[in-house]
């Protein structure tokens, strides 16, 4: 059964297929931006603040640049694959940024048992929150990226 976690990060998957679709071009380029920061997240330039800069920098450069005229096909395909990058990140960043513990065998906890009872419900019963954490946590690009690597856990 979903809940309210997954309804939030299918939401952003959602939007930002819907957006790529019709910002063509621009949020293809932002898309490029999830790229780039999870390049420059592997040489430790990580957090909301860049990401929040790169897409706008890289949206603004995309709508103000003199490109070609592209046909509406191939410009709503660049924007799908753009919005899919972001969307899909969004949905990571949403089923794993909860606080996580580690166990006294040495162990993670996923989520952390101090979260208060609907939240920690919410998550504990999502069926791709625990998953989407696993994934993340095994891929060490992922993992800093996302900025589990460096976070305190509770």
């Amino acid at each position: 059964m979903l809940t309210w976690v997954d309804l939030l990060a299918l939401f952003s998957l959602a939007l930002g297929l819907a957006l790529g679709y019709r910002g063509g071009v621009a949020l293809a380029f932002a898309g490029g931006g999830v790229l780039l920061y999870l390049l420059l997240a592997q040489v430790g330039l990580s957090g909301p603040g860049w990401a929040l800069g790169l897409g706008l920098l890289l949206g603004v450069l995309g709508k103000s640049l003199p490109l070609p005229p592209l046909s509406r096909g191939l410009e709503a395909l660049l924007g799908l694959l753009g919005g899919l990058g972001l969307g899909l990140f969004l949905a990571l960043a949403l089923w794993t940024g909860y606080p996580w513990e580690r166990t006294a065998a040495g162990g993670l906890r996923y989520p952390a048992a101090s979260l208060p009872t609907p939240i920690y419900e919410g998550v504990g019963q999502s069926p791709f929150a625990r998953e989407a954490f696993r994934l993340a946590w095994q891929t060490p690009w992922l993992r800093k990226a996302l900025g589990l690597e460096g976070q305190n856990p509770r």
